[in-house]
């Protein structure tokens, strides 16, 4: 399939777009960030995007190379058929009922596809990255919110509406915390960064101090590593509810492997070793017994990876 193609590959974040051409093997062969404005609207955020294809598509026609197709990786939930983004607007003002991929395509000529980020992430993982050789996986984004993809039998499942995989909304603790999309006691409440956040602040209260500026997960995670006890304290209960979660998908799915993303991901080998316990604690054993649970491989490009992959094999006419 397109042995020596390539596809432009694009990650619509909250604060930039980011691009790349990326070949079948997964080769990255150029890669640009596009910063974004804090007020965003729909017009403004297809006109960054057009131009950064525009960019790209210029900088390695220099190399000889013509990508074949677009995929594209936005958030919230997305008709992959169609290439419709239906929502929720993800705080870009009339960013609901798009037809993105129909409107990359006019602007650009090339076939256009689009998917949710978190998917794309997952096909990455699963072609390119940790999960490389496993048909039966999950894959968890841990940032802000939380995000996840599931691919079973090698396939990536979507479920009714192309709603499947919002792990992030299962309720792990229903006596407490409505979430910013009305779900009590979500996964995403307690166990994302948004959450280590809320409750380093609270047990700062809760001792009669003030903190005078916020600190972002990142910091808490590093003040984890020296000697704050609060920091301690709140990375560790964070990553027994991590792992609650986990043993939740682990006892219904019973995966070969759970992979886990985003940038909380990326702390420290005791964090995801205190995940790991509470995880397997928490399943039931014969569901548990040939898990593997791994930090992902591919960082901040699996997005672009997985997107343009997903493009070619859509151009191919398979599914994925």
């Amino acid at each position: 399939m397109f042995n020596h193609a390539a596809a432009i590959g694009v990650d619509i974040g909250r604060n930039s777009i980011k691009i790349a051409v990326v070949k079948i093997s997964g080769e990255v062969i150029a890669t640009k960030a596009f910063p974004l404005n804090q007020i965003q609207t729909r017009d403004y955020i297809i006109a960054m995007l057009i131009q950064a294809i525009s960019d790209i598509r210029k900088s390695v026609a220099l190399e000889g190379i013509n990508p074949i197709c677009i995929g594209t990786a936005a958030k919230g939930f997305i008709d992959h058929i169609t290439g419709m983004v239906l929502g929720p607007d993800q705080g870009i003002r009339d960013w609901t009922n798009v037809p993105l991929a129909k409107i990359i395509n006019q602007e650009t000529g090339l076939p256009a596809y689009v998917g949710n980020d978190a998917n794309m992430m997952t096909i990455a993982e699963h072609r390119f990255g940790a999960a490389k050789g496993y048909n039966n996986i999950i894959f968890v984004a841990l940032r802000t919110g939380i995000g996840g993809g599931i691919i079973i039998n090698g396939k990536l499942y979507r479920g009714v509406n192309n709603a499947g995989g919002e792990v992030g909304q299962m309720i792990i603790n229903f006596d407490n915390g409505i979430s910013d999309k009305g779900i009590r006691g979500s996964y995403e409440y307690f166990a994302s960064a948004t959450a280590i956040v809320r409750r380093y602040a609270e047990e700062i209260n809760a001792t009669g101090n003030t903190i005078e500026k916020p600190l972002t997960c990142r910091e808490i995670f590093e003040m984890s590593y020296t000697n704050s006890p609060v920091a301690k304290k709140v990375v560790k209960e964070n990553a027994e509810l991590v792992g609650i979660g986990l043993a939740n998908l682990i006892t219904i799915f019973a995966p070969e492997i759970i992979v886990l993303g985003g940038g909380m991901s990326e702390a420290n080998d005791s964090y995801l070793a205190m995940i790991r316990e509470s995880a397997f604690a928490n399943s039931l054993e014969n569901c548990r017994s040939e898990v593997k649970i791994e930090r992902a491989y591919l960082g901040s490009t699996a997005s672009l990876l997985g997107s343009a992959y997903y493009g070619m094999t859509r151009l191919a006419g398979k599914s994925i």
